[in-house]
């Protein structure tokens, strides 16, 4: 028993001192902006994928329904920083139509008033 308990200690004490040992690791640096510039052409990708989706109908009425012209909005464009043209191409799947609600919303919606009309009826 004496031999099991010695055995049971110097394997607890071998995988502690394995693990406490720091492991290698290997540090580069990464370059904050890209050295081969391809900003002029990133740019203007980014816009043009920004003009196909003003493009669209629905967007073209949500805009000019808050006073927005094309004109207006290819000049804005224009004046948008690098940061701010790839941010805003890289979100554009994510924006939503105004007033365009998902219809599982809907479909929550009634579930929960339901329920909340049968807790409170019985």
């Amino acid at each position: 028993m004496a031999k099991h308990c010695t055995r049971l200690v110097s394997l607890t004490l071998a995988t502690l001192l394995t693990l406490s040992q720091p492991g290698v690791c290997l540090a580069g640096t990464i370059p904050s902006k890209a050295t081969d510039s391809p900003g002029a052409s990133s740019r203007q990708a980014d816009i043009t994928q920004l003009r196909d989706a003003v493009a669209r109908s629905e967007v073209g009425k949500a805009l000019s329904a808050r006073g927005l012209l094309p004109n207006d909005v290819e000049k804005r464009l224009a004046q948008l920083s690098d940061d701010d043209l790839r941010s805003l191409a890289s979100h554009l799947n994510q924006i939503q139509a105004a007033g365009d609600v998902p219809h599982y919303i809907w479909v929550l919606l009634a579930v929960a008033i339901v329920v909340w009309i049968l807790v409170t009826l019985f």
